[in-house]
């Protein structure tokens, strides 16, 4: 008598069957980790010319000329997730790609003469992902003297 040695049918469909549920719980939470990396590298993409901006208006004394490529406000540029960047009069518009495609954040300075300082705000746009405009108002987040929390 021979013995066959193996693994039935239903054990692997068992097997099947986790690495299914395991796969429909991880991937959505590593897109959700991914989408904050790109998030965060945005963020990081624009924090140069915030800095420029606000030096920009501590110089001349109003947003007027506070473009990108001059008074010390870097030229355009892109990054793995930014295509485009725009900065014209102080309020930056960074325009998403790849993991954050069709997401629009607009920064926008407005001087704050009792306080003597700069208070941004923040537009998050997306033409049909919520969840993007909360992750992206979550990494994207401000304190009322307009400095990153």
């Amino acid at each position: 008598m021979y013995r066959q040695q193996g693994f039935t049918l239903i054990e692997l469909m068992v097997v099947i069957a986790i690495i299914a549920i395991l796969s429909a719980i991880g991937i959505p939470a590593y897109q959700s980790y991914i989408q904050k990396a790109a998030l965060t590298d945005m963020l990081q993409t624009m924090v140069p010319y915030k800095t420029g901006v606000e030096l920009c208006v501590i110089d001349s004394g109003t947003l007027t000329g506070c473009n990108a490529g001059s008074q010390g406000i870097p030229a355009a540029t892109t990054s793995r997730y930014v295509s485009q960047i725009q900065v014209s009069a102080g309020i930056i518009s960074l325009t998403g790609q790849q993991a954050l495609n069709g997401l629009s954040v607009v920064m926008t300075p407005v001087l704050d003469n009792q306080a003597g300082g700069i208070v941004w705000s923040r537009t998050c746009s997306h033409a049909s992902s919520a969840t993007m405009v909360e992750a992206c108002e979550s990494v994207f987040r401000f304190d009322t003297t307009g400095a990153l929390k």
